[in-house]
C-alpha cells in the first residue's frame, strides 16, 4: 500500500512464511463479533466447526460484519485470496450501504471486497417481491464470480441468484452439524425454557407464557438479548417464571443439565435446544424460521397459531425428522478448498 490508500493486489496474495512458504489467506467477517444477540455466536461457532477442514495449514484473519472495516482489517481483507461472511440475515433485497445495513459497508470498502466474497450460510432478513436493482449491482460487485455462494433459504437463493451468481440451498449451518436425532425425546419433559423477541413482540406471546405455566411444572426463560427480560417483565405470570442471564454459556450449561423442552420465537436459541438433544419447536415471527422449517423439517408453528394449538402440539409426542442438504453443503465446503 503506499500513501495510505487502499488498492486491489493484481495477484493472489499468499502469505510468505520463511523459506520461500506460502499459506492461503483467509479472512472471515465474523458476524458475532460487536454483537449483542448470543444467537451470532450459535450460528458462528457451527459455521467455524464446519470451516475446520478449510481453515487447516491457512493463515486466518477476521474483522467484524457489525461494526464493518476499520484500517487493520481493511489490509487483511485486501491481501486474502479469500473472504468468508460467516451466517446471519444479512441477504437484504432493498440496497443498503453503512450502518443501516446488517452486514456493514462502506464506500472505502467495496474496491477491497470486490469479487473476493463467499457467503456462508447467509440467509433473507425479510419477505420480498423484488430485488433492488441497485442491491443487485452491489452483491454482484461484491460476491466472488464462479464460486457457489451457501445460503440458508430459497429467499436468500433468490437474491443471490437475481445478482447474477449461484447459490447453494445449504440451509443455517447450526443444522449442518449431524444431530443425532433419534436420541431426542417424544414425549414432553416436566420443565420447559422459553424465548420471546421484544423487537417482534406480538399478544400471542402472553398466551405462550399462559401454556407453559399450565402445562408444565417448572418454566425458565432465557433471554436471547437482554431487552427480552424487559419484555417478559411486561407478560401476566411473569413472576413465576425463573430466569437464566442472557449469555449462552448459561443457556448451554442449562440445556445440558437436565431434560427439557424448547419452545420460543428466537429461532437459533431454540435449535440450540436440538444441539443438546432436547425437543425443541420454534414459534416463527418472520420468514426465517418458515423457510427453514418448510425446507428441513425443523419443528415449527406460526406463532399466529399459538392460541389454537400449541397446548396440544406440546402434549403430543412427535419424532424430530431433519432433512438437511447434505450434499449442498459437501459441495459448497469441497469449493473452499
Amino acid at each position: 500500500m503506499s500513501s495510505g490508500k487502499f488498492v486491489r493486489a493484481s495477484t493472489g496474495a499468499a502469505q510468505e512464511t520463511g523459506n520461500g512458504a506460502k499459506v492461503r489467506h483467509i479472512h472471515l467477517i465474523d458476524t458475532a463479533v460487536a454483537s449483542d444477540n448470543p444467537g451470532d455466536e450459535i450460528i458462528v461457532s457451527e459455521a467455524r466447526a464446519a470451516l475446520e477442514p478449510v481453515l487447516e495449514g491457512a493463515y486466518v484473519t477476521s474483522s467484524s460484519g457489525h461494526d464493518g472495516l476499520g484500517g487493520w482489517s481493511r489490509r487483511h481483507v485486501d491481501a486474502a485470496d479469500l473472504v468468508l461472511l460467516l451466517g446471519t440475515n444479512a441477504l437484504d433485497p432493498r440496497y443498503r450501504v453503512g450502518k443501516r445495513a446488517i452486514w456493514t459497508l462502506t464506500r472505502r470498502d467495496l474496491p477491497l471486497l470486490e469479487g473476493k466474497v463467499v457467503l456462508l450460510g447467509v440467509g433473507a432478513n425479510r419477505d420480498f417481491t423484488k430485488v433492488s436493482w441497485r442491491q443487485k449491482r452491489l452483491l454482484n460487485r461484491l460476491l466472488a464470480p464462479g464460486r457457489p455462494h451457501s445460503v440458508r433459504d430459497a429467499l436468500g437463493a433468490k437474491i443471490v441468484q437475481e445478482a447474477g451468481r449461484e447459490a447453494l440451498n445449504t440451509s443455517c449451518p447450526t443444522l449442518w452439524a449431524s444431530v443425532p436425532t433419534e436420541e431426542v425425546p417424544e414425549g414432553p419433559a416436566s420443565r420447559v425454557i422459553f424465548t420471546l423477541t421484544r423487537h417482534k413482540a406480538g399478544p400471542e406471546d402472553a398466551e405462550m407464557l399462559r401454556i407453559l405455566l399450565d402445562l408444565y411444572d417448572e418454566v425458565w426463560f432465557w433471554p436471547q438479548q437482554p431487552r427480552d427480560g424487559g419484555y417478559l417483565d411486561s407478560l401476566p405470570g411473569q413472576e413465576r417464571v425463573r430466569r437464566l442471564a442472557p449469555n449462552l454459556a448459561d443457556y448451554d450449561r442449562f440445556l445440558a443439565a437436565a431434560p427439557c423442552d424448547v419452545v420460543g420465537t428466537r429461532l437459533h436459541g431454540t435449535i440450540r435446544g436440538l444441539h443438546h438433544r432436547r425437543r425443541s419447536l420454534v414459534l416463527s415471527i418472520d420468514n426465517r424460521a418458515r423457510e427453514i422449517g418448510a425446507e428441513t423439517g425443523l419443528p415449527v408453528l406460526a406463532r399466529a397459531d399459538v392460541a389454537a394449538s400449541l397446548a396440544d402440539r406440546l402434549r403430543a409426542r412427535w419424532p424430530t425428522r431433519l432433512d438437511v442438504p447434505r450434499a449442498s453443503i459437501d459441495r459448497f465446503l469441497e469449493s473452499l478448498r
